[in-house]
């Protein structure tokens, strides 16, 4: 993988962009923070308008699974929720040049969210419902099940895949994961599966000015149940957060509905997250940069704090 991006040098990012727009670019490439993908933002010759062109990583996303994110942007966008939907060229949004598929994006800035408030969390649930309403119209997808027979078990083969995990933890971290998914799968059973963000977290929220929070970063889209999309950006457990789940569902009532039994999922799905996370740091563990960003990553210490972790969420889970 380190060899493959080496490949996307500025002037032949140029060359792949200028090819597709068929308009000259400025001399401007600003790389922007993307651990997974590659993304840069240019500016076009003449008008000095910016883009992003956003390079997804070879071999994680096939083309259908690219191209359902985008036609859900687009068609979110169409409901007039906040999102930012791909540029359409001669009716396609998804390029591609050798191992790489590409997209562009008009540059659409933001600041970071500040606090949440009583307001914010209602202006949440109502954007966070809107999608929700599109979603439940998608019964099924080429993306994962957010569930732990299909997701997880997806995740564990990428990290077994990998030399990312240290020899001596392979064994014990395979048996709790294994554990996990014997353990929380028949939770998800019969709950209702409707296309989400998927890693909808403070992070991925931007403040625009005159147009309020927009949700970014559709990369996890996955089918799943709704309260996957907002466990996230609660401030901790349930029993600690209910005013700001409250406040949450007063906006996400007005226009979608709620199953409160749902948050009994919660366990299951942070350890989920867990085992997701390993899994995005297996996928990036040889790229160049990658000891800088993580520096304490698949370390003995690291290893030994994971299985801990998930053993208590699997052991002191009862069912």
């Amino acid at each position: 993988m380190p060899a493959i991006w080496q490949e996307l040098t500025v002037d032949n990012i140029f060359k792949i962009v200028e090819a597709v727009l068929r308009e000259p670019l400025s001399n401007l490439c600003l790389r922007r923070n993307s651990y997974i993908n590659r993304v840069y933002e240019l500016e076009y010759q003449k008008s000095r308008e910016r883009i992003i062109v956003k390079f997804y990583r070879p071999g994680r996303w096939t083309s259908a699974m690219i191209e359902e994110e985008h036609a859900f942007l687009k068609e979110l966008a169409g409901r007039e929720a906040p999102v930012i939907p791909p540029i359409s060229l001669d009716d396609k949004t998804l390029f591609s040049v050798g191992a790489f598929n590409f997209a562009l994006f008009p540059k659409k800035g933001g600041r970071a969210m500040d606090e949440f408030d009583q307001d914010t969390w209602q202006i949440l649930g109502r954007l966070l419902a809107k999608i929700h309403q599109v979603g439940e119209k998608h019964a099924a997808s080429a993306r994962l099940t957010w569930e732990p027979a299909i997701a997880t078990k997806r995740h564990l083969e990428i990290i077994q895949q990998s030399d990312y995990i240290l020899p001596e933890f392979r064994p014990a971290f395979t048996q709790v994961v294994e554990l996990f998914i014997k353990k929380f799968s028949p939770q998800f059973l019969g709950q209702k599966k409707i296309l989400l963000h998927g890693d909808c977290h403070k992070g991925n929220l931007i403040v625009r000015q005159g147009e309020g929070i927009f949700i970014v970063d559709f990369d996890d889209l996955c089918l799943g149940p709704a309260v996957q999309d907002f466990w996230m950006l609660l401030p901790g457990p349930v029993d600690k957060s209910e005013n700001e789940l409250n406040w949450f569902l007063a906006g996400y009532s007005l226009f979608h509905d709620f199953d409160k039994k749902s948050l009994a999922l919660l366990p299951a799905l942070r350890g989920m997250r867990v085992i997701h996370y390993v899994a995005w740091l297996a996928t990036q563990c040889h790229d160049p940069d990658f000891h800088n960003h993580f520096p304490e990553a698949g370390k003995p210490r690291y290893w030994n704090e994971i299985i801990k972790d998930l053993q208590e969420v699997v052991y002191g889970y009862e069912q």
